[in-house]
């Protein structure tokens, strides 16, 4: 009856949504693209083996679920992602290519996750992450597919949202055919809230590969930038750009700062800040090299942060100086790279705090401190290197996740080989 009524308020609201998706898509193009599937109406199944349906609402679930995807297609399972953002639909779109149909996801509403399943014909879902949406999961129960929660976690306030709400979310956390937890305590958040098979498998985020050609491309990319020292402000959000700047501005060195905006349609925001401040800049997407007389470098276009990662000395991770909840720090953790965040973190606390403890992430709170930072790992070539063991430490100490999870979906999809 709750679901019910969850549903009618969501077409009530159904006006809304739309107005917002337009709106999005004066500054995003690609929000209006594709509407129709918004509303179920995804491309019909071809025939042949059913799809498994992945679920990952942007950016940093596609990335996070590459390996898991990789491992189905090698199996020989077709493959459906859906996403909520353009972001999330281009990552795809970069990764697999045609090897996976790309969509966007259907409203939570019975009749648009009817039809979709209707067309799509999947036999088991996936979602990536925490993005749990009642009818979604009720209604590919009801349809006879498996669905499993991989890499799952829960902030404090979305716990407590779930909790308040536990008439509606019971029932649907219990109906997951199987919630694998990042860490223990996040296990025991979802058992708490009604899950009935839960394990604790840790992230695949920290089994994700590098792209082969990274030592290559970051041999161009520090040519390209004239081989300056780098501090890379990575995924950053309205009112982190200033903060950056303010600390970098006092360094007297060589260093270069790239700023690479979480959504590129932010970079004419950021570069008119730029201008605003008179301060030499270079984009990447001119694709010159380097005019040694600038001081910062914007980068934006999709697809490239990692080299940037590689090529860089120490990175600021985004969504953290500001209240969004932070950003992955296992992309530099992995190349080994000191890592500086702001104090937002719910959105990857429980794994940030690993960076920390182990003393590879450097906790910044303004410019002040953040200009400390810079000027200490640019000055102290024993912390930068302790930084950067403890970093690869973390990573090693936490892989197996993805292996953990295949072994325990993929047999149960070969007996589902449909």
């Amino acid at each position: 009856m709750l679901r019910a009524i969850y549903s009618l308020l969501f077409y009530l609201l159904l006006p809304a949504v739309v107005l917002r998706v337009w709106w999005r898509s004066r500054r995003e193009p690609r929000y209006s693209e594709d509407l129709a599937q918004r509303f179920g109406f995804a491309p019909l199944h071809s025939g042949g083996e059913a799809p498994v349906w992945v679920h990952a609402v942007s950016a940093g679930e596609t990335i996070a679920a590459r390996e898991l995807i990789e491992r189905l297609l090698l199996e020989g399972h077709r493959v459906i992602v859906s996403n909520m953002t353009p972001t999330g639909r281009e990552r795809a779109e970069h990764l697999f290519g045609r090897r996976v149909t790309s969509v966007y996801a259907p409203y939570d509403m019975p009749l648009m996750i009817g039809r979709f399943l209707n067309r799509v014909c999947p036999k088991a879902l996936i979602i990536i992450d925490t993005e749990l949406w009642p009818n979604m999961i009720a209604l590919s129960r009801k349809a006879g597919l498996p669905v499993y929660l991989v890499n799952g976690r829960l902030s404090k306030k979305s716990a407590r949202g779930y909790k308040r709400m536990g008439i509606l979310s019971r029932p649907m956390l219990g109906s997951i055919t199987h919630v694998f937890a990042q860490t223990e305590s996040q296990a025991k958040l979802f058992s708490g809230l009604g899950a009935r098979s839960v394990t604790t498998s840790g992230s695949i985020k920290f089994d994700a590969r590098q792209p082969a050609d990274l030592p290559k491309r970051v041999t161009e990319l520090q040519k390209h930038l004239a081989a300056r020292p780098i501090i890379l402000g990575a995924s950053t959000h309205e009112g982190e750009e200033s903060i950056l700047l303010e600390a970098f501005l006092r360094l007297d060195g060589e260093e270069l700062l790239v700023l690479a905006p979480r959504h590129s349609h932010r970079s004419e925001a950021v570069e008119a800040l730029l201008k605003s401040q008179s301060i030499s800049f270079q984009r990447h997407s001119d694709g010159l090299a380097l005019d040694t007389r600038n001081k910062v470098y914007l980068l934006d276009t999709m697809g490239e942060l990692i080299y940037f990662y590689g090529a860089c000395q120490i990175a600021f991770v985004g969504g953290s100086l500001v209240n969004v909840g932070g950003h992955n720090p296992m992309e530099p953790g992995g190349l080994g790279k000191p890592i500086l965040m702001g104090p937002y973190r719910r959105n990857i606390e429980d794994i940030a705090a690993q960076f920390a403890d182990a003393g590879a992430l450097l906790d910044v709170s303004d410019a002040d401190d953040t200009h400390a930072a810079f000027a200490a790992l640019m000055s102290d070539t024993a912390q930068w290197e302790k930084m950067s063991k403890a970093a690869l430490e973390v990573m090693a100490r936490n892989r197996g996740a993805l292996d953990r999870v295949c072994a325990a979906i993929l047999p149960a999809l070969r007996e589902n080989k449909l």
